[in-house]
């Protein structure tokens, strides 16, 4: 069941300031990222935004008895390991839904059946693009023995969804994608809807 968002109150409207883009610079571009700079007069000022674009991303978080499967993965930024939920890239041509399900079965050996969004954000409005669509599961089952990669995954843990609010709030899980839908989830519980 897709989790019912309350209606009840509504954000005030405010009129959006006129915007002009006049110059869009391509700074760097490889496979995974692009960088541009653009130079754009809004009503009131201009400004220069440096936007690098990541593309759309997925995850999934996996649910068994009010337990999350988790992800060690080596991160760079970190130069240690991360506990994540699974989830990437979207691929050419591929949904969030179809990623989300891809990337879970690569990482894990799980296949997350049919996943319901849980939410939808941008993690930077002014200078990151990166939509990002993270779903829920509760009928994941294991097709495939996990087996380690030290370029993705380097083991599975399934953390009590207790513990994982606990380790965000402590800062030991670090991943936005983590985080989001951990607390998320959580708050879908309280609620009674999940």
């Amino acid at each position: 069941m897709s989790p019912a968002p309350r209606t009840e109150f509504e954000l005030p409207q405010v009129a959006r300031p006129a915007r002009r883009v006049t110059e869009r610079e391509a700074l760097h571009r490889d496979p995974f990222t692009s960088v541009e700079r653009c130079h754009t007069e809004v009503t009131g000022f201009a400004k220069d935004y440096y936007v690098v674009d990541f593309g759309p991303r997925s995850g999934v978080l996996l649910l068994r008895d009010a337990q999350v499967l988790l992800t060690a993965q080596y991160r760079f930024l970190l130069d240690a390991v991360s506990w994540e939920i699974p989830g990437g890239a979207l691929e050419p041509g591929e949904s969030h839904i179809e990623t989300a399900r891809r990337e879970c079965l690569e990482e894990t050996g799980y296949d997350c059946g049919e996943p319901q969004l849980l939410l939808a954000y941008r993690p930077g409005l002014d200078n990151v693009e990166n939509p990002t669509e993270i779903f829920y599961s509760e009928t994941a089952r294991q097709v495939r023995a996990f087996t380690p990669d030290p370029a993705e995954v380097l083991d599975l843990a399934w953390v009590d969804i207790e513990d994982c609010v606990s380790l965000a709030l402590r800062r030991k899980l670090f991943d936005c994608v983590t985080v989001s839908a951990v607390l998320a989830y959580r708050c879908l519980m309280a609620r009674g809807v999940v």
